[in-house]
């Protein structure tokens, strides 16, 4: 997919003069037919129209989008992301923007981003402490519902994740920046866009540092090894995802012996793709790249296959074999509704997120209630618990209407037991379709 203006700029526009549209080109420049999946934008003055027909190769296509100015007023800069078959990464398209108020026009509620700082300094931090984090709070200072609809960063050394529901009048939000300072001695300062649908649309965040370099012959320490491999993690996990999409996670390994070691991956799921080194040198780092398509998995819920991790000697005598569990949550696509439509539809509310058997001394059983206090029905895609030492049963609903409720009780089957699991629930409910419920026994 080929556009040759990703950014337009409305230029003055007069609010009493109403909305104003603008036509992105889109150019296939590829050998198979193009289809734009889902086009995105938080903020709800801005429509987008375009062709659900494929665009054939050496073919364009437009994307129409529509602004209505209406109650706002100063600069604007809207973004908005088209995924397509192209690329598992949304493009971004911009629109901005000066608006002239109508000085007779109502005002209109808009929501007001107001960060706790718009700077953090972490100071001096070593490189062998690894991943350095830090909260920015966002309160909304304004009069409607804010909505981030992404967070950019200039560097994909600053991991960007932020609260993904509407945060309300008055309420916090969070804008999680997790730093990695590895191989990057010196000093650091990136910067962080949050497009929302406050007033100016975009904000920019920094964080900036200094990363005190590790002595080159300090081995890097690894939570877990498989064999002679050091590993950051030992399961993939991916919390959400569309039921078009492709997400990947990255992490690092490391020969820890004195010889050559060879990796195989075998039994994939056919929604998983494995990207890693055949061979690893002693104490030689790599990263392994775990991707996965949704496209792949057949229904909505949750997933958890497995694949084989094995490393060989260099003469082909096997070191060590691992299952690595791979699980994914599919969710409905809520993209294309209006906050009114979410506001309209079910909404999942549990008695407890927690289910701690060692809160009561001796007791075997605990009691979770879930009820639809929404308008519409709510609709189970899974209710998944993997853990073999604890029982979930009850009356388990594939749907509950509004104000309906049901009890899942969960039976502890070893009293000596010590540790800890999640239940799963993958929903419709458009503000949060997947709850974790956490269960205890320690």
């Amino acid at each position: 997919m080929f556009i040759g203006q990703t950014v337009h700029d409305f230029g003055r526009i007069d609010e009493k003069k109403g909305a104003v549209k603008h036509d992105f080109i889109l150019r296939n420049d590829g050998q198979a037919p193009l289809e734009l999946q889902r086009v995105t934008c938080a903020n709800r003055s801005v429509i987008t129209r375009w062709s659900r027909t494929p665009i054939a190769p050496g073919q364009t296509a437009r994307l129409e989008v529509t602004y209505n100015p209406a109650g706002h007023s100063g600069d604007f800069s809207i973004l908005i992301d088209v995924l397509s078959s192209a690329s598992s990464e949304a493009t971004a398209l911009v629109i901005k923007g000066s608006v002239k108020p109508n000085p007779n026009a109502p005002k209109q509620p808009m929501a007001d981003f107001s960060p706790d700082q718009w700077t953090f300094d972490f100071g001096k931090i070593k490189e062998e402490d690894g991943f350095a984090m830090h909260v920015f709070r966002i309160k909304n200072t304004g009069t409607a519902p804010l909505n981030i609809s992404h967070v950019q960063s200039s560097c994909g050394c600053a991991e960007p994740e932020w609260t993904r529901t509407p945060i309300p009048v008055g309420g916090i939000g969070d804008v999680v920046i997790t730093y990695d300072p590895t191989d990057r001695p010196g000093p650091f300062r990136k910067n962080i866009t949050v497009y929302s649908d406050a007033k100016g649309g975009r904000h920019k965040l920094t964080i900036t540092g200094e990363v005190i370099a590790k002595a080159r012959s300090q081995k890097i320490l690894f939570p877990d090894t498989i064999g002679r491999i050091g590993t950051q993690q030992r399961r993939f996990d991916f919390y959400l995802l569309r039921e078009r999409e492709i997400a990947s996670q990255e992490v690092w390994i490391e020969n820890l012996s004195d010889e050559d070691v060879r990796l195989s991956f075998s039994h994939l799921p056919a929604y998983v793709h494995v990207d890693a080194p055949r061979l690893l040198a002693p104490h030689k780092a790599e990263r392994i790249k775990v991707t996965v398509d949704a496209k792949a998995i057949h229904g909505k819920g949750r997933t958890e296959g497995y694949l084989v991790w094995k490393s060989e000697d260099a003469k082909g005598r096997e070191i060590a074999s691992r299952e690595i569990p791979v699980a994914v949550n599919v969710v409905d696509d809520f993209s294309t509704l209006s906050q009114a439509d979410k506001d309209a539809g079910p909404a999942l509310s549990l008695s407890a997120t927690v289910i701690d058997f060692s809160a009561k001394k001796g007791a075997t059983k605990q009691q979770l209630t879930i009820t639809n206090t929404g308008h519409a029905p709510l609709v189970f895609h899974s209710i998944t618990c993997d853990a073999s030492w604890v029982k979930v049963s009850g009356n388990k609903k594939k749907e509950l209407r509004p104000r309906e409720s049901m009890t899942l009780t969960f039976t502890l089957k070893d009293k000596a037991h010590k540790g800890a699991t999640e239940l799963y629930i993958v929903c419709n409910d458009p503000q949060g379709p997947v709850r974790i419920v956490r269960i205890k026994a320690e």
